[in-house]
């Protein structure tokens, strides 16, 4: 037994709650368990009981033992006068207020069902990624998805935090940030850092002026990225360091990032710094009041549209600079591609939007997006795919990663919708 179970027993009642009598022999009749207090002092605050025929309102604190209270000196704090109950798993002593009165106690111990202490003991004992997975398919299918629906919008909440940052540094250009939030997903991870660089250094003020040209958007994100060759190698590398060094000197830019910064070992081809970067001049190109436009779209297709983007002529038959592949292939974002783009930065943007604006529609408009994008399948969500079957978008997948980023691997079963669940239907 630890505190904090008994507190998650006190706070849903998993404990025989007829005829309950103090230590001392007082009736005692729970009308309510109260709220937890968020603030330093008593653990639950507003509670309503009888003693007795005398009802009460007031705190309750819980202790393992209620030797527990002189210990941690409760005795000699005013914070704790209003104590109504000590709540213990066992009673050890009698212990007193600050007025020297003696505080009534209720014993948890021999109310408790045995069997709920076991389950939340072989789940803290656990070794597995997944403390209840032998019992993760029994969860009722409302419950777990009604859960699983709480844990987007909890993720979606802690992104909106993210963008919110993001803003304050941007004063306040929704356009700005969008630019740099998706300039950062297109490093996909392996590339995030030097990508966000190369937004911070090339503002999307500048890249806007020359949107109409595709030819000096490259020159400026490959100039800015540290990555054009600085030797002879073909006409179009050549062209491009000429026009960057115009463009450069026009806008007085300073690249923040270097050429050693940019990943390329373990990549496919297709996913190298130089397509990515192809990719993304065309993707401004092509694309005026981005973000306004995918606000305005209420399905994947269209949404989908809306991101896939075409690397220009010369990257058909190469994947770096002056370097010619004999295989002649259009470079355009992948579906997979557009799809993670979607999940992990579009539809976030667009749920913080929401939230700034007070637009309902569009909050469940993006919950609907998610629901027709597929399930996604990386390392975490892997875990969870032999443990159930009706897993089916990726509004699925997005919630199980929140699933064991911020619960599983931290075993917080106690604040799991899955884990309240299991350990509340024990019989």
């Amino acid at each position: 037994m630890d505190e904090k179970l008994l507190q998650y027993i006190w706070k849903h009642k998993l404990f025989v709650m007829s005829n309950l009598q103090t230590v001392s022999g007082e009736n005692v009749s729970i009308m309510s368990v109260g709220f937890t207090n968020p603030d330093s002092g008593p653990d639950y605050i507003n509670v309503r009981l009888k003693l007795n025929d005398t009802l009460w309102v007031g705190c309750v604190e819980i202790h393992l033992n209620s030797s527990d209270w002189d210990k941690h000196k409760h005795q000699q704090d005013e914070a704790y006068s209003n104590v109504i109950l000590h709540v213990v798993y066992e009673h050890d002593k009698d212990i007193y207020t600050t007025a020297g009165k003696c505080l009534p106690t209720l014993e948890l111990k021999p109310l408790i069902n045995q069997k709920v202490i076991d389950i939340y003991r072989l789940y803290m004992n656990s070794s597995s990624d997944i403390p209840c997975q032998n019992q993760f398919d029994t969860v009722d299918a409302f419950r777990l998805f009604s859960w699983l629906d709480r844990l987007l919008i909890e993720r979606l909440e802690e992104r909106t935090q993210e963008i919110k940052r993001l803003l304050e540094k941007k004063v306040h250009n929704k356009e700005e940030v969008f630019y740099y939030y998706l300039a950062q997903a297109f490093g996909f991870k392996t590339n995030a850092l030097p990508f966000s660089l190369l937004a911070e250094s090339l503002p999307l003020i500048y890249l806007s002026k020359q949107k109409n040209n595709l030819f000096q958007l490259e020159a400026m994100l490959f100039g800015q990225a540290d990555l054009l060759p600085t030797d002879d190698t073909d006409e179009y590398t050549d062209a491009l360091r000429k026009e960057y060094t115009f463009l450069q000197k026009k806008f007085s830019l300073t690249p923040l990032c270097r050429a050693s910064m940019w990943k390329f070992a373990k990549l496919y081809p297709s996913g190298f710094p130089t397509i990515r970067i192809a990719q993304f001049a065309a993707l401004i190109h092509q694309s005026s009041a981005l973000l306004s436009k995918a606000l305005e779209t209420d399905n994947i297709e269209g949404l989908t549209k809306l991101f896939t983007a075409k690397a220009s002529d010369y990257w058909k038959s190469h994947y770096r600079f002056g370097k010619s592949s004999l295989k002649v292939t259009d470079k355009g974002l992948g579906e997979f591609a557009v799809h993670s783009l979607l999940i992990n930065t579009a539809l976030p943007f667009m749920y913080a939007y929401s939230q700034w604006e007070g637009n309902q529609v569009l909050q469940n408009k993006v919950i609907s997006l998610y629901e027709q994008l597929p399930f996604e399948t990386n390392g975490t969500v892997r875990k969870f795919i032999p443990l159930r079957s009706d897993f089916s978008n990726a509004l699925h997948s997005q919630s199980l990663m929140q699933l064991y980023n911020k619960y599983c691997s931290s075993k917080q079963c106690l604040h799991c919708g899955i884990g309240i669940s299991l350990i509340s239907n024990v019989t």
